[in-house]
């Protein structure tokens, strides 16, 4: 590929006379009385053996108050207002991103605006003697080409065929420029065969020039327009490129793929010769080939099978066709006047709907269908026979998904297994029977009744402090929680604030935590007050059965229906309540209530302070493992173990069961001393230990070949019985002890040893 450029230097040029700035200011001499400030200068060249007349190498301005217009890159030559002279001109920017932009010509009134940039926008120019102040606009220049046929913009075009040039820009129509034509193998063509120039022209040459292909090989061409500096004001500008590609005039059909889904839209593309008339069709099972009114080029009603049509002017013809029945088509495009012809064979697969749906879902929640669908833009649901669902969409992926609620959906009110059941693109309207008709698709849902769980994070939590409550609800959007104090409804209960809000006691708070669609799963973060009442408080949380209303109170609103059923109206009275008390109302609404689903669970959470304990370690031999024991009363919360010293032996984190924790660390790497054991809940409650760890005690051997001396001591070492201390603390040797029969022995032999070795010694040195 040339560039823009490469195209420059590989036009062959023609030999013109260049306009100089002296012959502009000659001609403007002429000019003088002209009232217009750009003064019309242009010249005759030949190029290509065809004249064309062209602008000059710069763009004569008069400053003469008159608004003038030129673009970024020119070159300018200011003359005063009665064309002489200008000398230095000013240029202030006053709009536009030329707002206080000042700029210079030379003493001789040029400004190269390459060189010495203005901005777009508008400038007021004037000099020192003989101008008027005239406005200047600067704009950006723009070359946009296109190449067309008929209007429509293309790419390619069968060979023989012409096409048209459509240049949009804001160039003067006599300004010089070039359509560089690369041809395949990169040849730059300055003429049409037909003796059309391209090279060295003017704008409106190029503008709406209709182009011939006829002698041009098959193969791609880049077309691009330069602009000729000598010949546009000095301007130096290229538009963007545009290719073309020839091809065959011989009458051919393609198509988008070769595989496709039921009901899937296919683009078939037809070429050839301009205003060949062609016949379309299918060859078998043509009417389970449809080609949709309107589409591209098709015709303008619903076709099946077959229509005769005539290739446009670019050569090209697009059609869309769908099948609505899987098999293999062949597709047949043929000349009315001539045998020539072509086909294509097209595999058509069974539209297919796949469910990802879970296997159960509880009466009272949502039922989520989802899945996948291989062709077509929207899906009918239905449960069983009946339309509950019409026109979901399905994405680009082919993915879709419908909430339905139950048990309002048709099907979805009773324990059982139900069919879902997929239609793609079947047009049905909600509620329609569709038992006669076969699906693309199904699965198996079981409906089943809800169930609810809760669970804390913690059995303790002090004052200031939060925890997490969570579980599943199965059949609910969400579930009612109750906080009562251990004094029941009085006294000063976890979030005083909340009880405000809602109407209650102090000693009672109210909290909604919404359930997932998808898991059926809830949690929720309740803070305690700093000045919660320490003790066991009760946690009640509720849910209702299918009916979506608590049998007891005929509401989904538990705090309404019990002021209005239990307490006049007034759920102040809930503070006289004790917490057994509450808990019995809390039943008779819900649970006890004869044929009531309902759900209520309770949780027990005692409020009061944190308590970390370390148990005491006694020294551990190096090697040994290091195990330690400890006490909390933060049921289920993390505990952090560290165990630092001389070297630090890591960190354990461990949670707290039946209130009790421990954790095993490895000796065989640390060093002996003193080590710190800390226990940390993270929350600040801490406890420390000190633990020792020594070197192991060396126990001495009795010899059992050499008898022991009668002045060794024959008193036994004390055991933990006789007093001494137990545990695996090391014990050095008692100061006062025999020596070890057996050592004196092997002194002696060694001072022979020694006394023998001097002796020889000294025999050597004699010699």
């Amino acid at each position: 590929m040339v560039d823009g450029h490469g195209r420059r230097r590989a036009v062959e040029r023609v030999t013109v006379t260049r306009l100089s700035a002296v012959v502009v200011a000659v001609l403007l001499v002429g000019l003088a009385a002209v009232s217009a400030s750009i003064v019309p200068v242009t010249q005759t060249i030949t190029s290509q053996g065809q004249e064309f007349i062209v602008n000059a190498d710069r763009v004569a301005i008069k400053l003469d108050g008159e608004t003038s217009t030129i673009l970024q890159g020119q070159v300018i030559q200011f003359y005063n207002a009665s064309g002489g002279p200008a000398g230095t001109v000013t240029l202030m920017g006053i709009s536009g991103d030329a707002e206080d932009h000042e700029q210079f010509s030379d003493s001789s009134g040029e400004l190269d605006t390459d060189l010495k940039s203005l901005k777009a926008g508008t400038y007021i120019a004037n000099c020192t003697e003989g101008c008027d102040a005239t406005t200047i606009t600067v704009e950006e220049p723009y070359l946009k080409l296109k190449l067309k046929r008929n209007g429509k913009t293309i790419e390619s075009i069968p060979a023989g065929s012409s096409f048209t040039i459509e240049l949009s820009t804001n160039l003067d129509p006599n300004d010089g420029v070039t359509l560089a034509v690369e041809v395949p193998g990169g040849y730059i063509r300055g003429k049409n065969y037909d003796g059309t120039v391209f090279d060295t022209v003017n704008v409106d040459h190029l503008t709406d020039l209709v182009i011939t292909t006829a002698g041009w090989e098959l193969g791609t061409y880049t077309f691009q327009v330069l602009t000729e500096e000598e010949y546009a004001g000095g301007l130096d500008e290229e538009s963007s490129e545009a290719e073309l590609e020839l091809v065959s005039g011989e009458l051919k059909i393609a198509a988008q793929k070769t595989e496709v889904v039921e009901l899937e839209n296919l683009r078939l593309t037809v070429t050839g010769f301009p205003d060949l008339n062609f016949s379309l069709f299918v060859a078998r099972n043509g009417e389970h080939a449809e080609f949709p009114a309107s589409l591209n080029d098709n015709p303008s009603q619903i076709t099946y099978g077959e229509f005769n049509d005539t290739i446009g002017a670019d050569g090209e013809m697009v059609y869309i066709i769908n099948f609505d029945r899987s098999g293999s088509y062949t597709i047949t495009v043929k000349d009315v006047n001539s045998d020539a012809e072509d086909y294509i064979d097209i595999a058509v697969s069974k539209k297919k709907v796949t469910f990802t749906t879970p296997e159960t879902c509880a009466i009272g929640s949502d039922l989520v269908i989802t899945g996948t669908a291989n062709t077509g833009k929207t899906l009918d649901i239905a449960i069983e026979d009946i339309i509950v669902k019409a026109g979901v969409a399905i994405d680009s992926k082919g993915a879709f998904e419908v909430k339905l609620p139950t048990p309002e959906t048709s099907g979805t009110g009773t324990e059982d297994a139900i069919k879902i059941r997929g239609f793609i693109g079947g047009d049905f309207s909600e509620n329609a029977d569709v038992s006669e008709f076969n699906d693309d698709g199904s699965t198996l849902v079981l409906m089943v009744l809800g169930d609810l769980t809760a669970e804390s994070s913690v059995a303790l939590v002090p004052p200031g402090d939060s925890f997490t409550l969570s579980g599943t609800a199965q059949g609910s959007k969400l579930v009612d929680i109750l906080t009562v104090g251990p004094d029941g409804g009085s006294g000063h209960g976890m979030n005083p604030l909340n009880s405000v809000e809602n109407g209650l006691p102090s000693g009672m708070s109210y909290e909604v935590a919404s359930v997932s669609s998808g898991t059926s799963t809830w949690t929720i973060d309740i803070a305690v007050d700093e000045d919660a009442d320490t003790g066991q408080y009760l946690v009640f949380v509720l849910m209702s059965g299918q009916n979506q209303e608590y049998d007891g109170i005929d509401t989904d609103d538990l705090l309404q229906g019990l002021a209005a059923e239990y307490l006049g109206g007034d759920l102040s009275r809930l503070g006289a309540k004790t917490q057994e008390q509450i808990k019995a109302i809390l039943l008779d609404a819900t649970t006890e209530t004869p044929g009531s689903d309902d759900y209520l669970k309770t949780v027990k959470i005692t409020v009061g302070k944190a308590e970390v304990l370390l148990y005491a370690l006694e020294d551990v031999v190096i090697g040994d493992n290091l195990t330690v024991h400890g006490a909390s009363n933060r049921e289920g919360q993390t505990i952090i173990i560290r165990v630092t010293g001389p070297l630090n032996l890591g960190t354990q984190f461990v949670t707290v069961a039946d209130g009790a924790f421990s954790a095993t660390f490895s000796t065989l790497e640390a060093l002996t001393g003193d080590y710190t054991v800390e226990a940390n809940d993270g929350e600040g409650h801490t406890d420390t230990k000190t633990v020792t760890i020594v070197t192991p005690i060396r126990t001495p051997e009795e010899s059992s070949t050499t008898p022991a001396p009668t002045s060794a001591s024959t008193t036994a070492m004390p055991s933990p019985a006789s007093g001494a201390e137990s545990g695996t603390t090391a014990t050095a040797q008692p100061e006062n002890s025999e020596p070890v029969p057996g050592f004196e022995a092997l002194a002696v032999v060694i001072a022979l040893v020694a006394t023998s070795l001097l002796a020889v010694i000294a025999r050597k040195r004699d010699d």
